[in-house]
Formats: structure tokens, C-alpha cells, sequence
């Protein structure tokens, strides 16, 4: 079971597809942080994930939202993705499943993560977290940006 909304997120500091440090209290200064743990570059349900993601960006900085995806591929596999895709947003890499675990969404026998959504606000707490129950489903941009304007409206 993911860590639940009201919690202080737990800190990371990841490389990012260009082997640069990205910490999350960092992207906490810049407004609202989505994270978006995804079990693999280059797989079909997670690629799509990422392309909505992409398509919607705007709709995204509008609402002062930072998007990360984080999954434990290397930083050059993530790098190829970026370039495959144009995403314009950071991936992380979390090689050792170490974040994957902090948020406990490590999925069981294998070096991966659940996809699962969080939402942290600037104060680093988790406003809104989903895990799926299994990974080939996915949260709609609609119901992330109701529930970004929902958590910008009650701060």
C-alpha cells in the first residue's frame, strides 16, 4: 500500500535523464509536484502515460505543476526515451528502487515500480496519492488536473 495523503513526502535527489541531480525539495520551491511512478521506459501502457502527459503539459504549468516520472531504468535508457518521445519533463532514475521503496510502490520479486501517482504540495506534503491495483491502468490527465486545481483552491 503506497503512503498515504497528509504525510510529509519523503525526500530524493535522482538523476534525471541528462545524469543531473534532481532533489525533491527543489522542485518544491517551484510550485506543486507530480510525481508519476511508472514500471518501464519504452512499455506500451507507460509510454502512453508519459505521451498524455506530454500532450497536456501546459494545462500542467498553468496550474504551477512540476511533472516528474520516476521508474528504475538507467539514466541512459531514460535518456533514449526523451529523445524517442520529446518529453518535457524530467525522468528519474531510481536504479535501486530506493524512492520506489520510501513510497512503497517497489513492486514484489522485481526491480520495479507500481505506477502509482503522487501529488505533493509546496510544503511537502502528500496531497493526493494513487497506486494502481495492477500497472496496465492509469490515471486520467482530467482527474490529475481536477485534483491539482482542487489542492491549489483549498491552500
Amino acid at each position: 500500500m503506497a503512503i498515504k495523503t497528509g504525510v510529509l513526502a519523503p525526500n530524493f535527489a535522482l538523476p534525471n535523464q541528462n545524469g543531473v541531480l534532481v532533489d525533491l525539495n527543489h522542485l518544491l520551491g517551484k510550485g506543486l509536484v507530480l510525481i508519476a511512478f511508472y514500471p518501464g521506459d519504452f512499455t506500451k501502457v507507460c509510454t502512453d502515460e508519459l505521451v498524455c502527459f506530454r500532450e497536456d503539459v501546459d494545462e500542467f504549468k498553468n496550474l504551477d505543476c512540476v511533472l516528474v516520472g520516476i521508474s528504475c531504468d538507467s539514466v541512459e535508457k531514460h535518456a533514449d526515451f526523451v529523445k524517442q518521445h520529446r518529453f518535457p519533463f524530467d525522468l528519474l532514475a531510481d536504479i535501486d528502487a530506493r524512492v520506489a521503496k520510501a513510497y512503497d510502490v517497489k513492486l514484489p520479486l522485481v526491480n520495479k515500480a507500481n505506477r502509482a501517482i503522487f501529488i505533493i504540495d509546496t510544503k511537502g506534503i502528500v496531497r493526493y496519492a494513487h497506486a494502481e491495483v495492477l500497472p496496465v491502468f492509469k490515471r486520467s490527465n482530467a482527474e490529475l488536473l481536477s485534483a491539482l486545481k482542487s489542492i491549489r483552491e483549498s491552500a
